[in-house]
């Protein structure tokens, strides 16, 4: 599993270097971090919440639409058998709807992905289809760097839990991104020119 997500992000990686060298004043990698909610009803024994931490790869294509790659790891004891790891592992290609033209904008994420759990010792540990639903907000702080606000439903499908298999994990997080390229107009710090004699 882990040696498969590693080479899938490594391709990704490769793949997007022309991508993003191509409109370099649209691309960004944002590092966040949060907590992540499980449905309370999903027989979790408890372990329904917990920090999450992740990388998020993108690019703005055009005005009021962008694609990302997201991948995360949740701190969640979902049942944890004794001496195994039960992290909560996820990855998913996701698209953002912003809702303005500027830097500065709320947005819809739509995306769909994968996400490995353990759920107890006789299930063991599961890979399950996701599908995302989120909104956010991007804030561009300078040239390079932003802050950026999300929360995201995330359905993970064909769990051993109740509710037919459908789990929800909430995720609210909070990251910081840097921007290849930008405008001069948009600096964090202001630079200062050499006094006049």
């Amino acid at each position: 599993m882990w040696k498969s997500l590693r080479l899938g992000v490594a391709a990704l990686c490769f793949l997007s270097v022309p991508v993003l060298a191509s409109a370099a004043d649209r691309a960004y990698v944002d590092l966040f971090g949060g907590n992540t909610f499980l449905d309370s009803g999903s027989g979790l024994g408890g372990n329904d919440h917990a920090p999450v931490v992740g990388l998020r790869v993108g690019q703005r294509v055009d005005a009021h639409l962008g694609i990302e790659a997201q991948i995360a790891s949740a701190f969640a004891q979902l049942q944890k058998p004794a001496g195994q790891s039960a992290k909560q592992y996820t990855g998913a290609v996701i698209g953002n709807l912003y809702a303005l033209n500027g830097p500065n904008t709320p947005y819809l994420s739509l995306g769909i992905g994968a996400s490995s759990n353990v759920f107890g010792t006789q299930a063991g540990r599961v890979t399950n289809p996701v599908a995302i639903f989120g909104v956010g907000y991007q804030h561009l702080l300078g040239d390079h760097f932003g802050l950026r606000l999300d929360v995201q439903d995330q359905m993970l499908f064909d769990n051993p839990v109740p509710h037919n298999g459908l789990l929800n994990d909430l995720q609210v997080t909070g990251g910081i991104s840097y921007f290849w390229g930008g405008s001069s107009r948009h600096r964090a710090f202001p630079i200062i020119g050499p006094a006049k004699p």
